[in-house]
Formats: structure tokens, C-alpha cells, sequence
């Protein structure tokens, strides 16, 4: 008894310190922080005998077990190990739909950071007259990529109000709004209207 009460201690120790090196890397004061085949997230005594335990042998730990650990993979990550192209698994379309929330958001913040400096620095309405004069096939296209982020955001955030404030009820009844069916038809309904509404945007 008094052995399984030690056992205890130690893997809540361990895991209280795992946890802290896992937030220690992710600050930035841990410069050789690296995402990889397990890396330096395992703690330097996991494991092992230190001034904080006795180790883990007694609980049948192998002798090797760093090395199995760096082999063994992250979970999740977006991507294969190794690869960026090759996703690690196949993204629902809430996925989807947050993953272009944000990137939706970046370009509006670079967008309007872009045309308010045109604006400080020069004259704007001349830049975009300049631009239709000299470029007429690409203000169709040009228009529908601004006009898509101030969509798509624009909804999203809207479908994030509707989120926040519906009541969502009984887990066991299945009506919330975040049901994952339910998030998977809002995110298809999402990408669909910001794409009609921004194609009339882009025509008009």
C-alpha cells in the first residue's frame, strides 16, 4: 500500500513538473525549445533518480526509455512530422473554418495597415484610380480578395455571438450549437454565404 501511495506521488510530481517545462519552452525562455520527435520537452530526471525522487525503476520503467520516448511522435500536430504539406489528420471543417477565421483576420489587419499608410503617405483615391486605369483585369479579382476576409470574418464573428450568447442546454440532449454536427453545417453554411457575398461584392 505504502508502495502504490509512493507511486502516486511520483506521477503527480512528474507531471506537475512536465507540465511546468512544457510552459516554461513555450514563453521563449527556453531558446532550444524545439517541436519534434519528443526533444527537449521530456524533463532532464524524467524518469530517473534525482534530488526530487527516487525514479520510476520500481514501477518497471526501461532502462531506455528516453530514447523511446524521443521516438515517440507529437500528438496532435497540423502537419506529418517533418513535412508541411502533408497533413498529420483529416480537418473537419470547424477546423477549417476557425484555421481561415484567423487567417482572415491577419490579412484585414495587414490590409488595413497596408491602406492606412498609403493614405498617411500619399493619396489613396489615387492610388486606386491609378490602379483600375492601368490594370483593368485584375479589379475583379483584386476586389474579391478584399472583399472575401471582410466577409468571411465579419460572419464568423457574428457566428461567434450567436455562440456565446445561445443557451446551450443539456450536453446530454444534443442541442447546443457546438454539437459537432451542428459546427460542421454552420462552418459549410459559413464558407458558402462569405462566398456568394463576396463574389456580389467583387461584381458590384
Amino acid at each position: 500500500m505504502l508502495r502504490s501511495g509512493k507511486a502516486l506521488q511520483l506521477v503527480a510530481r512528474h507531471a506537475q513538473f512536465g507540465h511546468f517545462a512544457e510552459a516554461l519552452g513555450s514563453t521563449g525562455w527556453n531558446a532550444s525549445q524545439t517541436r519534434g520527435l519528443g526533444g527537449d520537452k521530456v524533463p532532464e530526471y524524467w524518469g530517473k533518480p534525482s534530488p526530487y525522487t527516487e525514479g520510476t525503476a520500481f514501477l518497471g520503467t526501461p532502462t531506455n526509455h528516453d530514447q523511446l520516448i524521443n521516438k515517440r511522435p507529437l500528438s496532435p500536430d497540423v502537419f506529418e512530422l517533418g513535412s508541411m504539406t502533408q497533413p498529420h489528420y483529416k480537418m473537419p471543417w470547424g477546423a477549417l473554418s476557425s484555421i481561415a477565421n484567423r487567417a482572415t483576420g491577419a490579412a484585414l489587419s495587414a490590409g488595413f495597415a497596408a491602406a492606412g499608410y498609403i493614405a498617411l503617405t500619399g493619396d489613396l483615391a489615387g492610388a486606386l484610380a491609378s490602379f483600375k486605369a492601368n490594370y483593368p483585369l485584375l479589379v475583379f479579382p483584386t476586389k474579391l480578395i478584399i472583399s472575401f476576409p471582410l466577409v468571411y470574418h465579419y460572419l464568423g464573428g457574428m457566428r461567434h455571438f450567436m455562440w456565446d450568447l445561445h443557451k446551450i442546454g443539456n450536453q446530454a440532449d444534443k442541442t447546443s450549437l457546438l454539437e459537432t454536427p451542428r459546427v460542421e453545417q454552420s462552418s459549410q453554411i459559413l464558407l458558402g454565404a462569405s462566398v456568394a457575398l463576396s463574389l456580389l461584392a467583387a461584381i458590384l
